[in-house]
């Protein structure tokens, strides 16, 4: 079996200022980078040791695992895949998140829905794909697009770790598809969003994903990193 340790990205530029994020890149802010570093130290006192290394190949998620590595005293390179990238949001990437929000409101008013909060994770991807479509882009993902890439790119580091005799791998990735992607395997569509560093833990054998633990911010604590987690954190991609 191997554990597989998901992660969020730190914070960034764009969840500060409420930007929609999806495939286009933002720096991680001061916290964000110091919260990296302080989970890799959670990761150190409680003698974590990974013997592999990977993140999606945005700019964000690479920083993250860096410092989190390096902080460890984990010396690995990390081994950067595009399947493992944030959900694409189309025409709303790098965007207000109230342009997003108003887009969806208008669209559920139209529907005889009153409340975007109501919607999770899947089914604002899912109408967001349609907003796309409509206005003649066609460039975001649905759940079930984004979830079959994600799913290969992790099944395909589960392989190599089985044939590589690997125990434990780091993974930092983004948190919408990492949302998506525990809810295909079991966690609730009422889970709450994921949280910036937060750690979720996989069991990868027989081809089958197992969810041991999600949304897990003990690592990041221990290590001296934000405890007080702004609302924003959980919304925001």
């Amino acid at each position: 079996m191997v554990e597989i340790w998901l992660t969020r990205h730190g914070e960034t530029q764009y969840n500060v200022k409420g930007v929609v994020q999806g495939i286009v890149n933002s720096n991680l802010t001061e916290r964000g980078a110091a919260d990296a570093q302080a989970l890799g130290r959670g990761f150190a006192q409680e003698h974590v040791h990974f013997d592999a290394a990977y993140s999606s190949d945005l700019g964000r998620a690479v920083d993250t695992a860096q410092l989190a590595l390096t902080a460890s005293g984990n010396k690995l390179a990390v081994t950067q895949m595009s399947g493992l990238r944030e959900q694409n949001f189309g025409m709303f990437d790098g965007q207000p998140e109230t342009q997003r929000q108003g887009a969806l409101g208008a669209m559920l008013k139209d529907a005889g829905i009153a409340n975007v909060d109501s919607l999770n994770m899947k089914q604002m991807v899912d109408l967001v794909r349609i907003l796309d479509i409509h206005h003649g882009q066609a460039t975001a993902e649905n759940a079930k697009m984004s979830i079959a890439r994600f799913t290969a790119a992790l099944t395909k580091i589960g392989e190599t770790a089985e044939r590589e005799h690997q125990h434990r791998v780091f993974v930092v990735a983004h948190g919408a598809i990492i949302w998506l992607f525990l809810n295909s395997i079991g966690m609730p569509d009422d889970a709450g969003f994921i949280k910036n560093v937060a750690v979720s833990k996989l069991i990868f054998g027989k081809d089958k994903f197992t969810i041991a633990t999600t949304n897990d911010r003990k690592y990041v604590e221990l290590g001296g990193g934000t405890k007080n987690v702004p609302s924003q954190e959980f919304k925001l991609n």
